[in-house]
């Protein structure tokens, strides 16, 4: 009993929502009735009529009430549900027995009236009961009951006539349950169409947002490389002593590979996704692509206290034909994630390359590294284009969630694969396997060096908030040879705990970082700091539009930065800051 209510309950409120709608035509039918009465001399019936009447419909009111309008009772829920069964019977009950007497008076527009009641209230029923079966069958069949019965009053007349009412009754039910069967059919089908529907919109609401929450992670990713590329670019032409030509050359080539890599990510998926994906064919060093590869993460590995090990400088040239420029892109990636999400120990790179017959060559690149691992979860997605494991890694490592997704759909067009694995003592462990050509030895150029000139200010002590090393290395290139005082932090805890050790001219403070995040850290930098000591605070940041910088001067930023750093205009604020005119002072 109790699983049979249970099963009634989503389809109450529609059910109690019909029945309101039809109380002022039962209040009309209780006053035509009362008439009708009055008409065949039964007065004496009328009182009794209209108490019965008034009763289950006052009944079936407070029984429905509380699933009307989409509501649901929140406690005693079954014995509410007991209440309104029986309300809809009682209902229907009082109504079909009541026209009996007028069936029996001889009288054929009240004979008329009292079969209009009995097929009104079944059809009633139809439009009340459509979305449950047992509601429908509870609330018709005391009317069937009643219109099986009339010709049994007429038993005794013409038995023809008699046999004519009986099938007409039966065919009559009949049409009533087919009609409210194709009614319940149709409802299905659209309650169906109708979820459906919201499912698909839901998903092309999700997918929109993950793009557009992709593309603003995109353009955070490309502005911060780009940021080390003008500012490098600026101190070379303003003139740069020639012990930091070498560091500025360097860290322009730097983010100009990774700005590369993120641009040859994204345009190569679209290619991808139109099938027009093309390869280059030329000899070229394997070794030395590896190696290549490798040359950038080694910095960045050293820089997270990493060991990043290649292939043994002993280990001799291989010479293959295909395309180098793929072959980086892979590694790089592969490299890319390797750093990101090893914390400690070692990251191997491991080349091994096998002839196979016919001037081919095996070639197995393993990139293993001793980061979080690979659940099973994350393994079914992990090469699908804009999908990181989850939403804590995104913020957590950023990226786009293409670089894997792009890299398995080279290697397949180069003829091989690329998996990954759960390492064995943690970690994960990516295999590219490709098939080359053996290559002609060809003769390498140089790349001519760079030279530039940085400028030079001192007195200032300065806080920078990034969590891309890219961008503080790039600050610390700007602002060490001026004689600032720089120090760095990597997310907003660190920038807390940096200013409550000493005191800072100025903060300039990343939104986007990972445990704490620029705009929380700036919230609790003037939570905590006193007011006649207020540490100017500038947003160091790509996202510029009017409601993002109102939404930082509204959390207590005092300025911001765009990103890519504009050097003149930060020279312009620190020496603003150096002449007083941006200090401490507490606000008005």
């Amino acid at each position: 009993m109790p699983q049979f209510l249970d099963s009634l309950l989503p389809h109450l409120p529609a059910n109690a929502d019909e029945r309101y709608r039809q109380v002022f035509s039962r209040l009309g039918l209780t006053v035509l009735l009362s008439w009708a009465l009055h008409l065949i001399g039964r007065d004496d019936l009328i009182i009794a009529w209209l108490l019965a009447s008034v009763s289950v419909q006052v009944l079936e009111f407070f029984a429905v009430r509380p699933f009307a309008r989409g509501r649901m009772p929140a406690r005693h829920v079954q014995a509410h549900i007991l209440l309104m069964l029986a309300s809809m019977v009682a209902m229907a009950m009082v109504h079909a027995g009541a026209v009996t007497i007028f069936w029996v008076s001889n009288q054929p527009p009240l004979m008329a009236l009292a079969l209009m009641v009995l097929a009104g209230g079944a059809l009633n029923n139809v439009a009340s009961g459509v979305d449950s079966r047992p509601l429908f069958y509870l609330g018709a069949t005391p009317y069937a009951i009643s219109l099986a019965t009339m010709p049994i009053w007429w038993w005794r007349g013409s038995h023809g006539q008699v046999a004519i009412l009986s099938v007409s009754v039966v065919f009559f039910m009949m049409a009533v349950h087919g009609t409210w069967r194709r009614l319940h059919l149709a409802r299905k089908a659209v309650i169906a169409a109708r979820e459906d529907a919201d499912a698909r919109r839901i998903q092309a609401e999700d997918a929109v947002a993950d793009r557009a929450a992709m593309a603003a992670i995109v353009s955070h990713e490309l502005r911060t490389p780009l940021s080390a590329i003008l500012a490098g670019a600026h101190l070379i032409r303003r003139g740069a002593p020639l012990d930091q030509t070498a560091a500025t050359a360097d860290l322009i080539v730097d983010a100009g590979h990774l700005m590369t890599g993120l641009l040859t990510d994204m345009l190569d998926q679209a290619k991808i996704e139109a099938r027009a994906m093309s390869l280059e064919t030329r000899d070229f060093d394997l070794l030395g692509a590896v190696r290549d590869a490798t040359r950038f993460w080694n910095a960045q590995a050293s820089a997270k206290g990493l060991s990043l090990r290649e292939p043994p400088g002993e280990q001799p040239s291989v010479w293959v034909r295909g395309d180098p420029f793929r072959l980086r892109q892979i590694l790089n990636n592969l490299l890319s994630n390797a750093v990101k999400f090893t914390e400690r120990g070692v990251i191997d790179l491991r080349l091994a390359v096998e002839a196979v017959g016919d001037g081919m060559l095996r070639v197995v690149v393993e990139v293993q590294d001793n980061g979080p691992g690979i659940t099973a979860d994350t393994m079914a997605r992990l090469f699908t284009p804009y999908t990181q494991a989850s939403q804590v890694t995104a913020r957590t490592y950023g990226g786009t969630g293409l670089g894997l997704a792009v890299s398995r759909q080279l290697a397949r067009l180069m003829g091989g694969e690329l998996d990954a694995r759960p390492g064995t003592s943690g970690g994960a462990v990516f295999r590219l396997t490709l098939t080359l050509a053996a290559g002609r030895e060809a003769a390498i150029a140089s790349a001519p060096a760079l030279e530039g000139i940085l400028p030079t200010i001192s007195t200032l002590k300065v806080l920078a908030v990034d969590d891309h090393e890219v961008n503080r290395r790039t600050l610390a290139l700007v602002l060490e040879p001026l004689g600032v005082a720089l120090s760095t932090a990597t997310d907003g805890l660190a920038a807390l705990q940096c200013l409550a050790a000493e005191r800072f001219d100025i903060v300039l403070m990343d939104v986007n970082m990972p445990v704490l995040t620029g705009l929380e850290a700036v919230r609790e930098i003037r939570r905590a700091e006193p007011p006649d000591q207020r540490t100017p605070i500038w947003m160091l940041t790509a996202n510029v539009f009017d409601d993002d910088i109102a939404r930082y001067m509204a959390n207590g930023a005092d300025g911001v930065l765009r990103k890519p750093i504009d050097v003149p205009a930060l020279f312009n604020l620190l020496a603003e800051v150096a002449e007083g005119l941006i200090g401490t002072a507490p606000e008005a």
